[in-house]
């Protein structure tokens, strides 16, 4: 039927189905573990992947309000008369204390306790009712109240999925590294992904390039993880299996990581299956032309993060804006990329392997090449990847240590050299790792977007940005006078640190000598000079590394 009022009122259907009601089943699933708790799962999960797209109807979930209310009332009436029979037999009845009774879900009168039937009565309860408002969502309304009050919440629900949008990548990293497990390994692996994708493209979308099979993953890992949670012995194979894919006990003991975990995946399974559609048409956008008649008929409000060049090609660049793009990239030469090689520095020192000598070759080599813009693009990209492979492999090292202890405590030192540390509580040390590897994607993609940038707004400037580029223009002025003055100073401040190192005896250190000398004797120093002296402190520098390498294995 389609009165004047059919499209609001299916707009509230919408919003009570999609978001309310799977929240309700949600909370009914959690309240206790149980085959009644894991049927209402099962119905959030269907919510979760029929949200149909917009424009298409909406049968699938149609067909599911129905289910949800007929289960609802059927589970009220058996959960009542079961309780009423208990309290007229008292303690004397044996059912109510048997295995298959709490395995079904009839749980006892306990009105403040986790295990309530009168909170388990409301929540289903509520849920019926919201599903037969969806059911009946269709119909004319015509309350103006309640439509100003459906507007409100798809003003509010479209900020919410873009606030979706901006925090599933972190979330996607919580849930991989709050547990490490086999069962986790997947979700680690695609913020990897991602993260290469993103940093070496400049295309937010990257970040979600794995989403359609982590959806159906993360289903199926909310499946068991619930599962295996029903009150029921399992045999001695399948436990040892469970153990072996990370599966736990949720319990009132349960640590904080466990306890992370489950609520990470429940909610990135939640956000993602919330924006799938969004992430469908913004993928659909930005691999159609611009004068195709799809593109135009797609709703271009929903494309959050979709922008276009000058010359009509779409990006996902949020830094390709003027002055974004400037303030950023000035701010991230001047201080970031500096703190990025001292965190690596610092990285290399404090975890001293031969993963980590890599890092200080790293560094060495942008400190002697000072390679261009274009060589330092693609070195980042290497360096990335191997950071994140790096990352990966002491993930899967930590998983492993758990079922080969025997085998790799016996060669811990040798572990421990190459780059695999184990620890207690390892999603702390993957999470640092990860951020050093956001810190050279972050150097990537401001890389990637200069040269972006120049190629398409090199010719034309806005005269909104004169203002902007007075104050850029000055900071960059003073920036400019710190690095003279540095340049002005450099032969001093170098003439001072080989000093300091001839003072110590020994065959190396008379090199130095030799280079103080030149620096003290020549009127200017050439650029092969420089190099050579950078060089030959690498050299120094590595033997002592590798020293310390060999000498910690040793012990």
């Amino acid at each position: 039927m389609d009165g004047p009022w059919s499209g609001e009122s299916r707009r509230m259907a919408s919003f009570l189905g999609r978001f309310l009601l799977p929240l309700l089943l949600l909370a009914g699933a959690l309240l206790d573990w149980s085959l009644i708790s894991l049927i209402d799962l099962l119905i959030f999960i269907g919510i979760q992947i029929t949200v149909p797209r917009r424009g298409f109807p909406f049968w699938r979930l149609y067909i599911i309000s129905w289910f949800t209310i007929i289960f609802s009332t059927l589970t009220i009436l058996t959960q009542i008369i079961f309780n009423v029979i208990w309290s007229i037999k008292g303690n004397e009845w044996i059912i109510a204390d048997s295995w298959w009774a709490k395995l079904i879900g009839f749980v006892r009168v306990e009105p403040w306790g986790s295990r309530s039937v009168v909170y388990f009565v409301i929540i289903q309860l509520a849920a019926s009712v919201v599903a037969f408002v969806e059911v009946r969502g269709n119909g004319n309304c015509g309350d103006s109240c309640w439509l100003n009050f459906s507007s409100t919440i798809r003003r509010i629900g479209y900020h919410l999925r873009v606030a979706c949008c901006l925090l599933l990548p972190a979330v996607q990293l919580v849930v991989g590294i709050s547990h490490p497990s086999w069962i986790s390994l997947p979700f680690f692996v695609g913020s990897c992904v991602g993260l290469v994708d993103w940093s070496l493209t400049s295309n937010f979308l990257g970040l979600f390039r794995w989403w359609r099979p982590l959806l159906i993953y993360a289903c199926v890992s909310i499946f068991l993880l619930y599962a295996y949670q029903l009150p029921i012995e399992l045999p001695t194979l399948f436990q040892i299996a469970a153990d072996f894919m990370g599966l736990y006990k949720i319990t009132n003991k349960s640590e904080w990581p466990e306890l992370s975990s489950g609520i990470s995946i429940l909610l990135f399974y939640f956000m993602l299956s919330s924006v799938k559609c969004d992430l469908e048409e913004m993928d659909a956008i930005m691999s159609m032309g611009g004068d195709s008649l799809t593109e135009r008929l797609l709703p271009s409000k929903h494309s959050f993060f979709i922008r276009e060049y000058r010359s009509g090609v779409r990006h996902t660049n949020v830094l390709l804006r003027g002055s974004v793009f400037r303030n950023f990239s000035i701010n991230y030469f001047t201080y970031g990329f500096p703190v990025l090689l001292l965190a690596l520095a610092f990285w290399s020192f404090s975890f001293t392997s031969i993963c980590a000598f890599g890092l200080l070759a790293y560094v060495g080599y942008i400190l002697y090449a000072f390679p261009s813009l274009f060589r330092l693009h693609r070195l980042n990209g290497l360096l990335l990847v191997f950071i994140l492979v790096w990352a990966a492999s002491t993930y899967i090292f930590n998983v492993a240590f758990t079922f080969l202890n025997k085998e790799f405590t016996k060669d811990m030192e040798i572990w421990e050299t190459i780059g695999f540390w184990r620890y207690p509580i390892p999603g702390l040390f993957l999470l640092a790792q990860f951020c050093l590897g956001v810190l050279v994607a972050i150097g990537n993609l401001v890389n990637n977007s200069v040269f972006q940038y120049l190629s398409d707004h090199g010719s034309s400037s806005s005269n909104d940005d004169h203002s902007v580029e007075e104050k850029e223009d000055t900071k960059v002025l003073i920036i400019a006078t710190i690095a003279w003055g540095l340049r002005k100073c450099s032969r001093a401040i170098t003439l001072a640190l080989i000093f300091l190192r001839v003072m110590k005896p020994g065959y190396i250190h008379a090199v130095y000598m030799c280079f103080f000398l030149v620096y003290l004797l020549s009127h200017s120093i050439t650029r092969s000079t420089r190099q050579a002296l950078v060089l030959f402190c690498a050299a120094h520098f590595s033997l002592l590394y590798i020293l310390q390498l060999c000498q910690s294995c040793h012990s």
